[in-house]
């Protein structure tokens, strides 16, 4: 690439990219910035990052953080697919490991994205399944 800035198209690529790497690829969270910088890098031949890219590629959910989200999140939502489609055994017990239904991530285990659901006020209120997230009606 010649150019200094990422086009649009370019942009949806490298994310779709990273997405689907950091899946199949089981990379940690907490390793997310860096290997999505890496993929930048190497996608356009530059040596320098616009943190603006970075920041969009590699966050986690649509969500902005300034303002409280209509829909419970956090654990419940999938980082990848930005759904809440959990696929949650009969037999369920507290450990048992939990996985997104539409792309297979792994969740967190049931006593984990139960106890996260209680941290958003699960317990209280009315909700409403939209598209496959749960939204807060009142």
């Amino acid at each position: 690439m010649s150019r200094t800035k990422v086009s649009a198209a370019d942009g949806d690529i490298l994310r779709n990219a990273f997405r689907r790497a950091i899946i199949e690829g089981k990379i940690p969270e907490s390793q997310w910035r860096d290997f999505a910088a890496q993929m930048i890098r190497e996608y356009t031949g530059f040596d320098t990052v616009d943190p603006d890219l970075l920041d969009w590629i590699a966050r986690k959910s649509e969500h902005s953080r300034l303002t409280p989200p209509k829909f419970l999140d956090h654990k419940l939502e999938c980082p990848y697919c930005l759904t809440i489609r959990l696929r949650i055994p009969a037999n369920a017990d507290p450990d048992t490991p939990i996985f997104c239904d539409d792309c297979e991530a792994y969740m967190g285990t049931w006593d984990e994205l139960q106890a996260d659901f209680e941290r958003q006020g699960g317990q209280n209120g009315v909700f409403r399944l939209n598209k496959g997230r749960i939204q807060r009606v009142e």
